[in-house]
């Protein structure tokens, strides 16, 4: 996909939003499992960002890897042991809050991976707090 170098220019890059939240996935079982120390990043819409989201979570495909001129985008923070996470100084805009959440399950064949990335659509503004709960 085509890297939209004038949309990502054109973002504000100085704010005083807030983002705050949780990451968590609940088990079949009905158990809460807390992104415990993952990382959480913090993506501008852009129609760039918009194709990943949709390849991702709505036609489940991967893409190649990400224009790494994006990285200068994006920003990170990593989760408590309870999956709370905070960003501080947000420009005002349409974000995808983003993590992964993952758990080792027995099963008959011995232990297995599960949980996913979980992403949601927020919007932020200045000298406001964006409150976000980041589960499927």
């Amino acid at each position: 996909m085509f890297f939209p170098v004038s949309e990502y220019e054109a973002l504000p890059r100085a704010g005083t939003g807030v983002v705050e939240g949780q990451v968590f996935m609940k088990t079949v079982g009905g158990d809460v499992k807390y992104g415990a120390g993952s990382e959480v990043l913090l993506n501008p819409v852009t129609s760039y960002s918009e194709e990943w989201y949709r390849a991702t979570f709505i036609r489940h495909v991967s893409l190649s890897p990400a224009d790494t001129r994006q990285d200068q985008y994006i920003r990170t923070t990593q989760a408590d042991g309870n999956g709370n996470f905070r960003f501080a100084g947000v420009p005002p805009g349409e974000y995808y809050v983003l993590s992964d959440v993952y758990w080792q399950a027995p099963t008959q064949f011995g232990m297995s991976t599960q949980g996913g990335l979980v992403a949601k659509r927020i919007s932020v503004e200045n000298d406001q707090t964006a409150r976000v709960i980041v589960t499927p």
